[in-house]
Parts: structure tokens; sequence; C-alpha cells
């Protein structure tokens, strides 16, 4: 009977462990977006598909006309900005504009400060990643 209960004692304990832990938040494509706020922000809404403290990775919407205003990540030790359903067009704090494609990552370092804008008649869709 004793081993019972240590048994069933040490599963609640891991248990209580794991119920206490600060999972990350998880989503996919399905999670709900929700509409960027703020001024010069156009058209842009995101989600959320995974945040920890190493990682935050976001699903990014940019309507046909949609801008993102000029910003910075200073909390990240870089950002990969990839779209992923058409080109964006990148602007960056020293004035220069990127064309980014479909599928090519584009790096900066922790602090560039940048904003985007989507020239096409399409929505696109972005995946932003963080690394902390």
């Amino acid at each position: 009977m004793k081993k019972y209960a240590l048994t069933a004692a040490a599963l609640f304990a891991i248990a209580a462990a794991l119920a206490a832990q600060d999972l990350p938040v998880v989503g996919d494509r399905t999670t709900p977006l929700r509409a960027l706020g703020g001024e010069g922000n156009i058209g842009i809404s995101n989600a959320v598909l995974r945040d920890q403290p190493e990682v935050r990775a976001l699903r990014v919407v940019v309507e046909p006309g949609g801008v993102r205003a000029m910003h910075t990540h200073a909390d990240v030790d870089f950002h990969l900005f990839t779209p992923i359903s058409g080109p964006m067009e990148l602007v960056l704090g020293s004035g220069a504009t990127v064309t980014v494609q479909p599928w090519h990552p584009y790096y900066m370092d922790a602090g560039t400060e940048h904003g985007f804008r989507n020239h096409g008649e399409a929505a696109v869709e972005i995946m932003e990643t963080f690394v902390r």
C-alpha cells in the first residue's frame, strides 16, 4: 500500500510541476488575426504562432496598399522577415528599400529600423521570426 501511495504522490508532484510551467503560446494558420493599430499602420493584422523566452514567431497579413510604420525591435538578437505569398517592399531606416521575394528570409540585426509596404493587388502573408 505504501508503494502505491508513494507512486501516486510522485505522479501528483510531477503533474503539479508541469501544470505550473509557463508553456509557450502556440498557434497555427487558423489562429485568429488581430488588426495592428497605431499611427501609420494601415491594413496590417497578425497572429502569434509561437511565443517563448527564446523565440517569437508571427503570422502577418498585409492587405493590398497596406503599410507597416517604421519601427524597431530592441528586445531581440535578430529578426527574420519572410514573405510567403508574394513579394514585399521592406523600407530600412537608412532610406534604402528592398523587394523581398516570397520564401526569401531577410535578416535584420536587433534595433534595425524598418517598415514594409504591399504594392500588390492581393494580400501578402509574412512570417516574422524574432530570436531573443
